[in-house]
């Protein structure tokens, strides 16, 4: 079982990064709909982890909010949300159903901005955890500490989450 989890992990890690490269993660418009498409690659309860606080969130939606505040701060601010995932640096399958994904990231401030031009990178952990039978499969933690503290280094500014 776990080879096929590895894989599944792999296409799930690569199918949640595309959602952070359409266009609509720029626009006032249509943030809400993307953030609600990246809640739902989380599992219910989901825990992210930033630089010793924990949040958790019982539901998809509650998570959705979160990441459409985050959105809408970055893209008032000028900065856009553009992210690209630049690799997979590895997945480790930790037990039958659950994989560490370290995933490997690259923050590209809107041309125009402050910091237009001026990318940086970061390495989050995320937890995956295949189906169940009472949860789809989706990530159930995160650990961000990385990319809070690049930003906050790259910007100057304390980020939204903290």
């Amino acid at each position: 079982m776990a080879p096929n989890l590895q894989t599944e992990a792999e296409g799930f890690a690569k199918s949640y990064a595309t959602l952070f490269s359409s266009p609509a993660c720029s626009t006032s418009d249509g943030v809400a709909g993307i953030a609600e498409d990246v809640g739902r690659r989380y599992r219910p309860g989901v825990t992210i982890f930033t630089n010793g606080k924990i949040t958790r969130f019982e539901s998809q939606q509650e998570a959705a909010r979160l990441i459409e505040q985050e959105m809408r701060s970055n893209i008032t601010s000028g900065m856009g949300t553009h992210l690209e995932l630049i690799a997979i640096e590895k997945i480790e399958v930790y037990s039958p159903g659950l994989a560490l994904c370290w995933l490997r990231w690259a923050f590209h401030p809107q041309a125009g901005s402050e910091f237009g031009g001026k990318s940086w990178e970061f390495t989050n952990i995320y937890g995956y955890r295949g189906a169940t039978n009472d949860a789809e499969a989706g990530f159930e933690f995160v650990i961000r500490d990385n990319e809070i503290n690049a930003f906050a280094e790259a910007t100057g500014r304390s980020f939204l989450a903290e």
